[in-house]
């Protein structure tokens, strides 16, 4: 099943992670390439030990450091990470995220989340529910809930280099 749910700046689509078939829907639906990954969140940072398992206590805690709330690490990926996650790149970009909607739907899913912004690529990410169902009809399940305070989405960083990929 593919959810769209507001996140802390647009609203996202998303998915369980290991559904090949669900990732290569949303990337359809967006008219978005496969190639290019997409960002896994969740409210629960035990939901990321399997994508953080290979990295040292120093650098689980830097990712703490900002987490929960919206930032988005750029991760190397170990063999937990499916190839339709990470796309042509040897990272995961991971967020743990303070938003009510997050928290609830990977509570209920038991799992990190896909996430990629409602929107056909490279137009204006949707802002409301209203404008998520105006583009994907019943193609995906809306949960209820408003935006987070962000304007923009979430800034992306690289957690081993500190460089930033989207700020």
């Amino acid at each position: 099943m593919i959810y769209a749910y507001p996140t802390e700046g647009v609203w996202g689509l998303g998915c369980l992670p290991d559904s090949e078939e669900c990732v290569k829907k949303i990337c359809f639906l967006k008219q978005r390439a496969l190639d290019k990954g997409l960002i896994l969140v969740s409210g629960d940072f035990s939901h990321f030990e399997p994508y953080l398992s290979h990295l040292s206590k120093d650098l689980i805690e830097k990712a703490r450091s900002k987490w929960p709330g919206p930032h988005t690490w750029l991760v190397p990926a170990n063999e937990n990470v499916p190839s339709w996650i990470k796309g042509n790149s040897e990272y995961v970009a991971l967020r743990q995220s303070i938003h009510p909607s997050i928290i609830k739907l990977s509570k209920k899913l038991n799992s990190v989340v896909t996430s990629t912004s409602a929107n056909i690529s490279s137009e204006s990410p949707a802002k409301n529910a209203e404008e998520v169902k105006n583009l994907f009809g019943e193609e995906v399940s809306i949960l209820d809930g408003k935006l987070g305070g962000e304007d923009t989405p979430t800034p992306i960083q690289n957690l081993i280099t500190d460089e930033w990929i989207r700020n």
